[in-house]
């Protein structure tokens, strides 16, 4: 399944097939939880980005 990313001031905007969720807060793996719109810029994720 491809997931669509957009990143907003809020946080990081997946695209579903049948809607939207809003990530505000992420932990990567070994991580400690970070806001979601740092993780995304952080790990070079932004518009049109897809999560496979």
């Amino acid at each position: 399944v491809e997931l669509h990313v957009h990143l907003t001031r809020e946080g990081v905007l997946v695209g579903t097939g049948e809607g939207a969720i809003r990530l505000l807060e992420v932990q990567p793996e070994g991580k400690r939880p970070m806001p979601a719109a740092d993780w995304a810029r952080g790990y070079g994720v932004g518009p049109g980005t897809r999560l496979e």
